[in-house]
């Protein structure tokens, strides 16, 4: 009797290690398979191998687990007998059910995953063997499963969606792994792919622009105080972009005593971009070109605004300015306690961070005025008002037919 009594909580042993294999494989995330492929030498090459084949790490695991409980269940019925009689059958099932529940599940499960890592080194080689030994039988079990589920699961399904990547950022800043201005910084480089030039861009009514024809000497003045080092130059109207002065380029002229040359000879070609372009495609694109400064063009071909290699690379780590630049007005003011003046231009994004607002999907909208005038549908004037969410905006000041600020009053 006693050699049953071992048996038995060997198998239940048994049992809680399978559990325990089952939950530490499937609580790793790819990034530690991947360290733990490179740090941990055949051993973490076998976890990969595994984790990289689902279907047979579990169908391993599930048919030994499964086989080691039946052995358990008529182990136990068998002592039962011999010592109760059949008619504690009953009462047998109901404890052993509660014991393997306890220690065969729960209990390893939960050290399964706080030492995931840990006990997947451990288990891979026996896995892989006791695989190796029931390949036969895991590829039947296996291609009836898949004969199943094949009808049901997408064909294609990605392993990490970015729901989930800024899930885990959020959860890493909970728990303290990752300073805000990190998760920030991380959340903005996805947000790139979403977001279009548009939302970023330097509108047309406020690029600092140049006539070609002004020469060198005449421009000079101007540029230098306007603490741009890219000018855009124009033909005619200010709309018709047609090159880019550098700034460097104009004071080497001016050393060469060549003030006299008109902006047109030194002008270089600009790039032409739409507005529809997504953020990420045009940095890796200026980045590639070794360009700093590209012009927009709305729908119709027309001048839509600029944006710059440093607008795109703000919006990762917020504004920067050098020693010599002007900080200007902050985009979202606070005013009160419960109210902030903010700048048409802010970016909705921008603007939802800020104030943790869900806003419904607009068509055009990029900005905050262009939102307001989504949901006026006229020309705005000043003293409308609109509510979104828990707050109410307030035109506060517009400039022909374009909101330049606006009054935000928290509920």
């Amino acid at each position: 009797m006693i050699i049953e009594f071992t048996a038995l909580i060997a198998l239940l042993i048994l049992s809680g290690c399978f559990s325990a294999t089952e939950t530490a494989f499937t609580s790793l995330s790819a990034p530690q398979v991947r360290q733990i492929s490179i740090e941990r030498g055949r051993r973490g090459r076998l976890v990969k191998r595994l984790s990289e084949n689902p279907d047979r790490l579990l169908t391993t695991i599930l048919l030994g687990n499964n086989l080691v409980n039946i052995a358990a269940s008529a182990l136990a019925t068998s002592i039962t007998i011999n010592l109760f009689g059949s008619s504690f059958i009953g009462a047998m099932t109901g404890i052993l059910t509660l014991v393997i529940l306890i220690f065969a599940e729960l209990t390893p499960k939960r050290i399964a995953i706080a030492m995931n890592v840990q006990l997947s080194l451990i288990s891979a080689p026996p896995v892989w063997f006791l695989s190796t030994i029931l390949r036969p039988v895991i590829f039947l079990i296996s291609g009836f499963s898949s004969l199943i589920t094949r009808f049901v699961i997408p064909k294609e399904t990605k392993s990490v969606s970015l729901e989930a990547l800024l899930h885990m950022m959020g959860a890493a800043e909970e728990e303290g792994l990752v300073e805000d201005y990190e998760s920030d910084m991380v959340k903005s480089v996805f947000r790139l792919n979403d977001v279009s030039v548009q939302a970023i861009m330097t509108h047309r009514t406020d690029v600092f622009s140049l006539d070609k024809n002004r020469t060198i000497e005449e421009a000079a003045e101007e540029i230098s105080s306007s603490g741009f080092s890219r000018i855009p130059v124009y033909d005619k109207e200010p709309e018709n972009i047609v090159g880019i002065v550098l700034s460097n380029d104009l004071t080497a002229h001016l050393i060469r005593k060549e003030d006299k040359l008109k902006l047109s000879k030194i002008m270089h070609e600009p790039i032409f971009i739409p507005a529809t372009r997504k953020l990420h495609e045009l940095f890796y694109f200026l980045k590639t070109e070794k360009l700093n400064i590209s012009i927009i063009l709305d729908e119709y071909g027309g001048l839509a605004g600029i944006v710059t290699r440093e607008d795109i690379i703000e919006e990762i780590l917020g504004e920067l300015y050098d020693e010599n630049e002007d900080p200007g007005i902050e985009k979202i003011q606070k005013t009160g306690e419960s109210s902030w003046r903010i700048m048409g231009d802010t970016s909705l994004h921008q603007f939802t961070d800020t104030f943790e607002i869900d806003l419904p999907e607009t068509e055009y909208a990029e900005t905050v005025a262009g939102y307001i005038l989504e949901e006026l549908d006229r020309i705005p004037v000043v003293g409308d008002t609109i509510s979104m969410g828990r707050c109410r905006l307030e035109i506060e000041e517009t400039d022909k037919n374009r909101i330049v600020s606006i009054i935000l009053q928290e509920a």
